[in-house]
């Protein structure tokens, strides 16, 4: 009995250690980032611990009077509505694969995977091409569209799951009820997979959130978004590295409480779990 007890004892200590290296090794980068935000430039890479009283607001300032605001609001509107147009979009879709039986549907949503795991860089030249014969570079329509490439893809593929689980009695039910396709989609197939409808949601729009190489090639100074916006401290001459960090809060204050709002809704999605 007390071998068990003692081996019991070992793992859990085994485990609480991993646990808390892991924890030290995610956290450390965010206070890292926080330290370098509050320190002067001459001290920016000296151990803390040097000069502790070392400490200036100054880089705030700096990225305040900046470009970088109104760029953080371009991020918010360009990924906002990609992700809002992909889940009007990709739901539909979705539901069909799902339920129809219509012939070919798996090799449907293969394709759609493939249009998912296929690196943003095969789309930007003929999106690049596309938007300067129809002059739409620098819009928001134009990055906007460029998006739904990487979020649509990914919110069909993520929903697919979702409704899939929903028992089909449901479905038939609503239909015998009288309510038409699209009710039943509205009204019960939605409300059912709610937690794989927030999941999808929220991480499409981290995907567009966080993108740098589509806004690179579209975007010039009016709808420029806050990754690309960072490139404007850094120069052939020098890099503003206590500015960069303060944008760095700034990309990540922002969709932080979104994640840990929508987190209990993540985890129902991944583990399989819809609502009946």
């Amino acid at each position: 009995m007390r071998d068990t007890d003692t081996s019991y004892r070992v793992k859990h200590a085994i485990g609480f250690g991993a646990m808390v290296l892991a924890l030290i090794f995610a956290v450390f980068p965010m206070i890292w980032v926080v330290i370098l935000a509050l320190r002067p430039k001459f001290a920016l890479f000296e151990p803390i611990w040097e000069s502790p009283t070392e400490l200036t607001f100054s880089n705030f300032s700096v990225l305040t009077r900046s470009d970088f605001p109104g760029a953080l609001l371009n991020s918010f509107i360009t990924a906002g509505t990609a992700t809002i147009l992909a889940l009007i979009l990709g739901t539909p879709a979705a539901f069909a694969l799902a339920k129809s039986q219509m012939a070919g549907k798996f090799i449907a949503s293969w394709l759609i995977l493939l249009l998912r795991m296929a690196p943003p860089v095969g789309f930007a030249i003929p999106l690049f091409l596309l938007y300067i014969n129809a002059g739409m570079i620098d819009t928001y329509g134009a990055l906007i569209f460029a998006y739904m490439s990487l979020t649509l893809p990914f919110v069909v593929w993520s929903l697919w799951t979702s409704f899939s689980q929903i028992p089909n009695e449901l479905i038939e039910a609503s239909l015998m009820d009288g309510a038409s396709i699209w009710q039943t989609l509205l009204l019960v197939v939605v409300p059912a997979a709610g937690p794989g409808l927030v999941a999808a949601g929220v991480l499409a729009f981290l995907i567009a959130w966080n993108d740098f190489f589509f806004a690179l090639v579209i975007t010039r100074s009016e709808t420029m978004t806050a990754p690309v916006g960072v490139m404007e401290f850094i120069s052939y001459a020098d890099v503003n590295w206590g500015v960069i960090a303060v944008a760095a809060i700034a990309l990540t204050l922002p969709v932080a409480p979104l994640i840990m709002l929508a987190n209990r809704y993540i985890v129902q999605s991944l583990g399989g779990s819809v609502k009946q």
